[in-house]
């Protein structure tokens, strides 16, 4: 339900006369106020504008009247609405605006200019008929919603995503005759297996605890591609770490890796001091020129340790 507008709320509120006039131009401007009384602007400059004095001769009021208005309002006038003519664009305007020689300086408004005079004018009917027809146009217009915004975009619940996953697979394995990329496979088990990992952890209680091997954490946490050939490869890596930072700690626990279950060292990465460790090891890694031929100095290729027990430390 809408109320109806009187004309007191334009007197009274500069933010509704700002607002009623905002997505006028000067030519709807100059046809609100044409629709009063007919009303010249000189064009100057490219666009249409008027003296105070004639300003005053349209309303029937008198100069002061304009002047003082614009005393107590001027703050609320926009530069596209009126503006001080002095120096040169005085002298460019003098005779197209009929200007007095003497003049030093000349206050001149526009279309936009004059409306909002009208809604600031009370002693004036021509006034008073021009705030009759702006707010004719503003009670015209609908009001509008505010533009609903999407919905958050939610991910499928995991079932359903393992079950498209599955249905995937079999799919694939139709078309490639059962023959799939050994990568590729790889990279459907390990998704898989992240995304019961992510659902279960998100069904059992709150764990500040993170367990992280150290390819992971490289390439998750520090950004780094670690490759699976050359000196740097990630068994490197590993090896890297359990041996010169052996106090980063020695659990382990069965993780896929290229496609079969093998024990793989995990480290407390919620520990600041593991954290830091695993950085400097992995940054000291990359630099090295040579680590696979640092290791075989270091001796970690002489002999294997046995295999622990899954979440067993190392004795």
């Amino acid at each position: 339900m809408t109320l109806p507008l009187n004309q007191s709320v334009l007197l009274e509120s500069k933010s509704f006369r700002t607002s009623a006039i905002t997505n006028f131009s000067d030519d709807k401007a100059l046809e609100i106020l044409t629709k009063a009384k007919a009303i010249i602007f000189a064009v100057w400059g490219g666009s249409g504008w008027a003296t105070t004095a004639q300003i005053a001769e349209y309303f029937g009021v008198t100069d002061s009247s304009v002047r003082e208005l614009f005393r107590v309002n001027g703050a609320e006038f926009r530069a596209l609405e009126t503006k001080t003519l002095t120096g040169k664009d005085l002298r460019d305007a003098r005779q197209t605006l009929c200007l007095p020689s003497r003049t030093s300086q000349a206050r001149v408004f526009s279309a936009l200019g004059t409306l909002r005079i009208a809604m600031l004018l009370t002693e004036s009917e021509i006034a008073a008929q021009v705030r009759t027809v702006i707010l004719d146009l503003v009670a015209a217009i609908p009001a509008t919603q505010p533009p609903q915004q999407p919905p958050a975009p939610a991910l499928p619940p995991v079932e359903q995503r393992l079950h498209t996953l599955v249905e995937a697979m079999k799919t694939l394995a139709e078309l490639t005759g059962g023959r799939l990329n050994p990568y590729m496979e790889q990279q459907f088990k390990d998704y898989a297996g992240n995304l019961l990992a992510e659902h279960n952890r998100k069904m059992l209680a709150p764990s500040k605890e993170c367990w992280l091997g150290v390819v992971n954490f490289a390439e998750s946490e520090l950004g780094k591609k670690v490759p699976i050939s050359g000196s740097h490869y990630r068994g490197h890596l590993g090896t890297w770490v359990r041996s010169f930072y052996p106090h980063l700690g020695n659990r382990q626990e069965n993780r896929l890796v290229n496609g079969t279950q093998q024990p793989v060292y995990v480290y407390p990465c919620h520990d600041p001091v593991v954290v830091a460790g695993l950085t400097k090891a992995i940054d000291e890694f990359f630099a090295h020129p040579n680590p696979a031929a640092a290791l075989k100095q270091a001796g970690a290729f002489t002999h294997k340790k046995g295999r622990v027990s899954v979440l067993q430390p190392l004795a």
